[in-house]
């Protein structure tokens, strides 16, 4: 296969804009998520609070007339403000460590921001230690809690600091490269791209079927409920918790599934999925070069991004100088066409 003609980058640094930051949180919250919904059900399972639910709504079904003290309607509050705050702290401090962690470790930035290319650093341009990274994502509560003024701050400051930089000394920057020009390669536009994805969704499904349908047996799947109160919104149906944690292992097992189809198969030597084979395109870096495992994985997750954007992200595919979608800007990375071998 022909490669593309390029020569080295040179590497330079910029401040991380609001946008880019914005999408390095989308991505790290949604990793976050994967985690954080499947435990938060379970608990909510085991603190009683979703029973408690079914019980009230059985009882109205009932005719049953709550006493005149609201004794019974107090309970109900009082467990769910309980769950909410044990999850909403939990999910502070997992968010918190999970953010301090990678700051201060060599890669200087979360898995968002290594996608987004970004990494936090001091006021002298070195790595940040544990309790300055610890101390820099508590603050962020502050930012937060005026209105997000202390995020907004970004656009105005000078060196694009949020309220939390400012205050712990931080700075976010962004690698920026000089990209020489690519001789030989022809993007891929978004109907090409379009095609592949279907193939690609196609395939997943198809592998992923069997899944859902061992793990729903002798169970109703939530499509099913939803449809129910559609039809019967005067009897409307409740899933169980169990029902409830069913569908989120299933949605888990299948976000992790499909973010390792496309970067197994984009981070090897084809650099393209089943789908991509198919209609002739492949995924490269800036450089025309073949990505690793995790920046595959990483351009994959910058697709919640794009899904965010009411699907503009990826039309942008079809107006933008490379065809980049706007995951592709993210992640700094091209479809092209695949080159065929000369005789």
């Amino acid at each position: 296969m022909e490669q593309a003609e390029v020569i080295n980058a040179e590497t330079r640094y910029s401040y991380g804009s609001f946008w880019r930051r914005l999408a390095a949180y989308a991505i790290d919250g949604s990793i976050i998520s994967l985690i954080m919904v499947p435990v938060a059900v379970m608990y909510v399972k085991g603190s009683g609070l979703w029973d408690l639910i079914l019980a009230f709504q059985t009882a109205k079904k009932s005719g049953f007339q709550m006493d005149e003290s609201g004794m019974g309607i107090m309970v109900l509050l009082g467990s769910f403000v309980q769950t909410i705050v044990i999850i909403s702290t939990c999910s502070l401090i997992v968010h918190i460590l999970y953010y301090s962690i990678w700051e201060s470790s060599k890669y200087q930035g979360t898995p968002g921001k290594m996608v987004s290319h970004l990494k936090v650093v001091d006021e002298n341009g070195q790595r940040l230690g544990f309790l300055q990274a610890l101390a820099r994502n508590f603050l962020k509560i502050l930012s937060g809690a005026i209105l997000c003024i202390g995020y907004i701050m970004i656009f105005v400051t000078e060196k694009r600091q949020s309220l939390h930089d400012k205050i712990s000394g931080c700075y976010v920057l962004k690698t920026s490269f000089e990209v020489p020009h690519m001789q030989g390669v022809e993007y891929a536009g978004f109907w090409r791209r379009f095609l592949a994805f279907l193939l690609d969704i196609i395939l997943i499904s198809l592998l992923i079927s069997p899944l859902k349908m061992f793990v729903l047996t002798g169970g109703q799947s939530m499509w099913d409920i939803w449809m129910h109160n559609i039809k019967f919104p005067n009897d409307p149906m409740m899933p169980s918790i169990d029902e409830l944690i069913r569908e989120a292992w299933i949605g888990l097992v299948t976000s992790l599934l499909t973010i390792f189809y496309f970067a197994s198969f984009e981070s090897s030597r084809f650099q393209a999925t089943p789908g991509k084979i198919a209609i002739g395109i492949r995924v490269t870096d800036t450089l025309g070069q073949r990505l690793s495992f995790w920046r595959a994985a990483g351009r994959y997750m910058a697709k919640y991004i794009s899904n965010c954007t009411l699907l503009i992200g990826y039309i942008m595919a079809g107006f933008t100088p490379k065809a980049q979608a706007l995951h592709d800007e993210l992640a700094d990375t091209l479809v092209v066409k695949s080159q065929v071998p000369k005789a």
